[in-house]
């Protein structure tokens, strides 16, 4: 079976002949620091591409992918050609959106909020992404055409933005000043949650033009949640991001209807898996497994056949943890979510700096070994 068979099984709620594993999307990149001392450990001369710099997850590196049989290419957003990030006089590094980063210790940090203190009248004013500059899509085309043709690998499209409506408008206003916007400031909030909407539904259109017939799913990633609960009310998401959601996704299927959307939000979301799945989307992750409510028993149970699982595997304890910690959350993992299909096994999020080596090849190379022992035998392709 090739790795884009495989998937499609698992996309379509068959059984393969093993779980799918995924590295390099983007919510299951490693940090840096932990890249480096893997491509140290097996001797690399030199680091692989450079997709993120400035980030914290800053390498793609597909070499390791082939060392832990990986089943995934994923085409990367390229930078806009028009605009240039800047350090502004207070040493923030100002990003097209206009927001400031600095690194504070091993992570980055948004340092300034460009409406902070501003009313309504600075949405229209604000110079926002162009969409339409070609930097974007240097390349991708002939990239995605050239993996599909030559390579059995499933190919994914990542985020075009990080964070989507609503993280942007944190990032752009302020978590506390956004958040109390929901309140007391409706207009304004409904304002730009609407402008960021269209700019990104433009965004994602520009950007999947010349790769969509190649690839599998666009992702998109928005934590709605934390350790023990929403970010804010069930009702208050339906309120002001119900309709915006819908209509992001329903934007990118309409234009491309063989597309499937992947959603990242970390947290205790089991309440509005519902929702999120009538927003249009077919494949969740990363199903965190120690955020309060996440019973992964009963989430296949319920939603197992409304939504494919991505990730699962827990960076909290298990990852840092000991070889046995690794195998045991695999074993869990793949005992609860891959049988029928439906699971793609991943981290839950970026594999941090406390992660040993060899967890690392321990969980690829353990996932695959488990899977294809104690799985059903899957169907028979050609």
């Amino acid at each position: 079976m090739t790795h884009r068979e495989r998937v499609a099984l698992a996309l379509n709620h068959k059984q393969p002949d093993r779980v799918p594993v995924d590295l390099w999307g983007s919510a299951c990149r490693l940090h840096t620091d932990l890249y480096m001392r893997i491509a140290d450990h097996l001797g690399y001369s030199e680091y692989m591409e450079l997709v993120r710099p400035g980030s914290t997850t800053k390498y793609v590196d597909y070499r390791l992918s082939d060392k832990v049989d990986v089943d995934f290419r994923h085409i990367n957003i390229g930078k806009p050609k028009d605009f240039k990030s800047y350090v502004d006089e207070n040493g923030n590094t100002i990003d097209e959106w206009g927001i400031g980063r600095k690194l504070i210790g091993n992570y980055n940090a948004i340092t300034y909020h460009p409406f902070k203190d501003k009313d309504i009248d600075a949405i229209k004013k604000h110079r926002w992404p162009v969409a339409e500059d070609e930097g974007r899509i240097a390349g991708l085309r002939e990239m995605a055409k050239y993996w599909y043709e030559n390579t059995d690998y499933a190919i994914t499209a990542t985020s075009a933005v990080s964070g989507i409506m609503f993280e942007l408008a944190q990032y752009l206003r302020g978590a506390e000043d956004f958040l109390i916007d929901l309140y007391i400031n409706k207009k304004f909030a409904f304002s730009l949650i609407d402008q960021l909407t269209d700019i990104i539904i433009d965004i994602n259109l520009y950007y999947l033009e010349p790769i969509a017939e190649y690839i599998e799913w666009i992702e998109f990633t928005e934590d709605l949640g934390i350790q023990n609960n929403l970010l804010i009310s069930k009702d208050m998401l339906k309120k002001y991001f119900d309709e915006p959601h819908k209509r992001l996704f329903s934007a990118i299927k309409k234009r491309f209807p063989k597309l499937k959307i992947f959603f990242h939000s970390c947290g205790a979301i089991k309440e509005i898996i519902t929702d999120i799945i009538e927003w249009g989307v077919d494949i969740l992750n990363p199903l965190q497994p120690l955020a309060q409510g996440m019973d992964l028993v009963e989430i296949k149970k319920e939603y197992g056949q409304d939504v494919v699982f991505h990730g699962g595997i827990d960076i909290q304890q298990a990852m840092p943890g000991s070889i046995q910690d690794v195998r045991k959350e695999v074993e869990e993992r793949i005992n609860v979510l891959a049988e029928g299909g439906g699971y793609i096994l991943a981290p839950t999020n970026h594999l941090q700096i406390d992660v040993p080596v060899e967890n690392f090849f321990e969980l690829y190379n353990y996932a695959i070994k488990y899977s294809k022992s104690n799985l059903r035998s899957p169907p028979k392709t050609r």
